[in-house]
C-alpha cells in the first residue's frame, strides 16, 4: 500500500500539475485521493487550483496577423548556398582525384607486372646470395 501523503506535497502537486486528478503522476495519485477524501484543506487547495486552471485553459492567445507574419519571415536570415556548394564540390574534386590516382597506378602497376610482360626478373642466371650452401648441396 503506499504511504500517507502530507498536505505541503499535495499542494506541490496541485501547483506542479493541476487540479485534474488524471495530470498527476500514476504512483502518488492514490495517496493524494486519499488525502482529498480525508482532508477538507487539501479540498480547498483543490478548488483554488481548479479556479487557476479554468482562468489558464480560459486564455486564448490571437492567431498572428499577415503583416506580422510577413515582417518575421522577411527578417529570418537568408540561408547561403554559395559556401556549403563550393565545399561540397570541393570535396568531389578531391574524391575524383584520388579515384584518377588509384586507377593509374594500378593499371600502371598491372603494364609493369614482370609476370604478364614477360621481361625476366634478373638479367643473369647466377645469384651469389640465392645459391646453395656445399651443405646443402651435399644431402
Amino acid at each position: 500500500m503506499t504511504e500517507p501523503m502530507g498536505l505541503a506535497r499535495f499542494e506541490q502537486l496541485v501547483a506542479a500539475y493541476g487540479a485534474q486528478p488524471h495530470r498527476w503522476p500514476k504512483p502518488e495519485r492514490p495517496a493524494a485521493e486519499a488525502l482529498l477524501r480525508s482532508d477538507p484543506r487539501a479540498t480547498h487547495l483543490l478548488a483554488d487550483a481548479d479556479a487557476l486552471d479554468a482562468i489558464l485553459f480560459a486564455h486564448k492567445a490571437p492567431a498572428p496577423s499577415a503583416a506580422l507574419h510577413a515582417r518575421i519571415v522577411a527578417s529570418a536570415p537568408r540561408r547561403r548556398i554559395g559556401r556549403s556548394a563550393r565545399l561540397w564540390w570541393s570535396g568531389l574534386a578531391m574524391a575524383l582525384a584520388a579515384g584518377g590516382g588509384a586507377l593509374a597506378g594500378s593499371a600502371a602497376t598491372a603494364a609493369l607486372d614482370p609476370t604478364i610482360a614477360s621481361i625476366p626478373l634478373y638479367e643473369h642466371d647466377y645469384l651469389p646470395a640465392f645459391e646453395a650452401s656445399p651443405e646443402e648441396k651435399a644431402q
